[in-house]
């Protein structure tokens, strides 16, 4: 459950935001006292030519599934229907919208769907799992590799729409936004002695890759007094934007705190007690990338399941402390069609023998 309380004065402001790639997660703002336990409000928020088949297993499976080109498409793009058929179909591919009927495809396209045996069971001619995402841990990795199915996915896809929301997220909270909106509709006007601004400020960048880095980029353009930043190995292209420092004293000084790691066994609850009662008490922390690599015993994993169960406790925060948005950090017009693009891509290079961005490599 989410460790959400209010002690005498001591005030945590927490913004929070679905993510599950990239995606996203809750954001906080520590205010009033210096200890974690000590919360108050939550502000959660002309046609090519058809590709030239390859074996990629043999002969006789190169015929059987790559020779009709077809591609089934089990679950939507998040785009208009016609324009995912015209980014697969510009490749020279025979498409098959199956998001529930069985297919003869060679490959499948899925987001976020799970990919498991009975999926797999319903495309016997399958040879490639095409993930239109970053994260690929719904797909039944060994089960693909028992049949001898690649996957690929989609990294890089979201990194501006994500680093926006980032730096959105920091100023919706140093600027009071979300609760100065609902002062004006209440029938107020004053809301409070004054918001943040984020020049002058340390900013701490957690997770220093193409996500980070831009994230980075973005803030500098406020005139950050520092920029911190702290990944598990040096990252040098960091250097022309700030420093890099332990974990510990990038907690301890910023005043603003984002994240962006992946979500694997390394960084699974890497933002704990310990790390946040670093934070002094007017310090913000973002989180953009999963709800997992908070502790859940923090009060930040309010997301680890999506949609939020009906009986999270983050729901029980009163309405006029707590906005929650429902995983968008990745959700915008310009990513999501870039998104598809790059798996129709990833689709016809592995048809022509040349993959890319794969994370299953079934020959």
């Amino acid at each position: 459950g989410i460790d959400c309380q209010m002690r005498g004065a001591g005030v945590l402001k927490v913004l929070v935001i679905s993510m599950s790639l990239l995606s996203f997660g809750p954001a906080v703002r520590r205010l009033g006292a210096a200890s974690f336990p000590q919360v108050a409000r939550c502000f959660t928020q002309a046609a090519p030519s058809r590709p030239a088949w390859h074996a990629r297993t043999s002969a006789a499976s190169a015929v059987r599934c790559f020779a009709s080109g077809k591609v089934a498409v089990i679950q939507d793009q998040q785009i208009p229907k016609e324009e995912a058929l015209t980014a697969l179909t510009n490749k020279g591919f025979d498409v098959s919208w199956s998001l529930t009927e069985p297919s003869d495809a060679w490959a499948i396209v899925t987001v976020t769907n799970p990919v498991t045996k009975e999926v797999l069971d319903k495309h016997p001619n399958c040879k490639l799992v095409a993930v239109s995402f970053t994260g690929f841990n719904h797909v039944d990795l060994e089960a693909c590799k028992a049949r001898g199915i690649s996957v690929v996915n989609v990294p890089a896809y979201s990194t501006d729409s994500v680093a926006e929301l980032s730096v959105g997220l920091a100023l919706a909270v140093y600027r009071e936004i979300p609760a100065s909106e609902r002062t004006l509709r209440a029938g107020g006007w004053i809301h409070s002695s004054g918001g943040m601004e984020i020049r002058d400020k340390v900013v701490g960048i957690v997770g220093l890759g193409d996500i980070g880095l831009r994230t980075a980029e973005l803030f500098k353009a406020f005139g950050p007094k520092e920029i911190l930043g702290w990944s598990r190995r040096p990252k040098p292209a960091f250097d022309s934007l700030g420093k890099q420092v332990s974990i510990e004293e990038l907690f301890e000084k910023s005043d603003i705190v984002s994240l962006h790691v992946a979500l694997n066994a390394e960084t699974q609850g890497i933002i704990g007690r310990s790390l946040l009662e670093r934070l002094r008490p007017e310090s913000v922390l973002i989180n953009v990338a999963r709800g997992g690599v908070c502790d859940i015993r923090a009060g930040l994993d309010v997301f680890a399941m999506e949609p939020i169960p009906a009986d999270d406790p983050i729901l029980k925060v009163p309405t006029d402390q707590a906005v929650m948005i429902p995983h968008v950090a990745y959700k915008t017009v310009e990513a999501l069609r870039r998104r598809m693009e790059i798996t129709a891509t990833n689709i016809k290079l592995f048809a022509d023998g040349q993959p890319r961005n794969l994370v299953l490599d079934a020959k």
